[in-house]
């Protein structure tokens, strides 16, 4: 494998107002940035079968890769599921001190603090431990997943940008959020905030959206992969709602879509719209790299070609607008800005897959949008999960 990196130890701070927030950024800007992307060049294990692990074998697919080893403290039950029978599944106990000394081990856990993680196994005697996205980050041409993405230097005008942005959120955790967002991103460090927790549970429903939503909601499901967001959003209105419009272009991922809506009762499938465009700044047509659950997109190697359109486009009024869109979240909302500034939706957007998530994506929106208030929260560990609420000031505030 490539150059070793050390990811440090947890930074602990309070969490900052603004003053405190920009002063923290110039301390993370003037550190030395983070190792980038790991190459695989021998041997290795793979930690994790969840759904990153998952994930990780699909890459791992793609990149003509196959790790040594598995290692799961649920090792007997995965050994049981189809798709892992193949691999050598082991629990940590089961792993030898040779092993943990000569294998570089890609770490595919995301819900847990990295630095702690890594900490851990270190202490069982593995010699190198690694976050799965450094890897992938190196193999960018044949699986296009953006998570891994390091920061590098900026620029003065950038640098005041994103001070900018830590001034524009509504509220201290959002800041906290942020900067622990950009630690990741530039110095692979874990810096965490006093009574700023990452939300594991609630990524799109967090508590100041959920006291705002009513029983007439059009929901815009952007990126609606199998439906685990649009069932979600039913769950939490008790399928009190208007209408609920999917965008999914992945044609294996729409057939799982429909599979569900054909077990909804009939006057709840009836007032959902599922469409197979993806959504841009400009209609036309675009390639589009598909099967790759959650992490399909458009891509300019990608084998399909999809039907591209712009939000303003078409007929919808969004109430509730949610993109996660692998990167492409700033052009598909640059191609709805007439819909926003005339419906002022709720809108939840995922930042985390490339560097327009420091400062260009909440930038446009903080500007676009008047009369709004401005979140950010961690919903996963290693620099992902960040999605960005806008919530418009006539819905009300959340409640306490």
């Amino acid at each position: 494998m490539g150059e070793q990196v050390s990811y440090g130890s947890v930074r602990t701070a309070h969490v900052p107002d603004t003053p405190a927030a920009i002063a923290r950024l110039a301390e993370i800007l003037s550190a030395p940035p983070g190792s980038g992307p790991r190459a695989i060049d021998g041997p290795f294990g793979l930690y994790g079968a969840g759904k990153l692990g998952c994930m990780a074998m699909d890459f791992f697919r793609h990149a003509r890769l196959a790790p040594t080893i598995v290692v799961d403290a649920n090792a007997e039950q995965v050994r049981d599921v189809p798709s892992w029978q193949s691999c050598n599944v082991l629990l940590p106990s089961e792993v030898s001190a040779h092993m943990k000394r000569a294998l570089p081990l890609v770490v595919s856990v995301a819900t847990v603090c990295f630095t702690e993680l890594a900490e851990s196994l270190q202490s069982q005697g593995w010699r190198d431990v690694v976050p799965l996205y450094d890897v992938m980050e190196a193999y960018r041409r044949c699986y296009p997943i953006g998570n891994g993405w390091f920061m590098g230097d900026l620029n003065g005008a950038e640098q005041q940008m994103v001070e900018q942005v830590l001034a524009g959120w509504s509220d201290d955790m959002s800041r906290a959020h942020h900067l622990q967002f950009i630690a990741w991103h530039r110095l692979r460090q874990d810096w965490v905030f006093e009574n700023a927790p990452i939300d594991l549970e609630h990524r799109y429903f967090i508590p100041e959206v959920v006291s705002l939503l009513g029983d007439q909601e059009v929901f815009v499901d952007v990126g609606a992969h199998r439906g685990e967001t649009t069932k979600v959003f039913r769950e939490t209105v008790e399928n009190r709602f208007k209408e609920i419009v999917m965008f999914e272009p992945d044609a294996r991922n729409a057939d799982v879509i429909k599979e569900g809506l054909a077990s909804l009762p009939e006057c709840v499938r009836r007032r959902h719209r599922l469409l197979a465009q993806a959504l841009c700044r400009r209609a036309g047509k675009q390639r589009f790299f598909s099967q790759l659950g959650y992490g399909s997109q458009l891509c300019e190697f990608g084998r399909d070609v999809v039907e591209v359109i712009t939000l303003d486009d078409m007929n919808v009024a969004p109430s509730y607008l949610k993109l996660h869109l692998e990167g492409h979240e700033l052009d598909a909302l640059q191609g709805a800005e007439k819909t926003l500034r005339l419906h002022r939706p709720i809108i939840a957007v995922t930042t985390y897959h490339s560097e327009a998530g420091l400062w260009k994506l909440p930038s446009w929106l903080m500007d676009t949008l008047t009369n709004y208030r401005f979140y950010l929260r961690l919903h996963s560990w290693c620099g992902t999960g960040a999605v960005m609420y806008c919530l418009p000031n006539e819905r009300g505030y959340a409640s306490a």
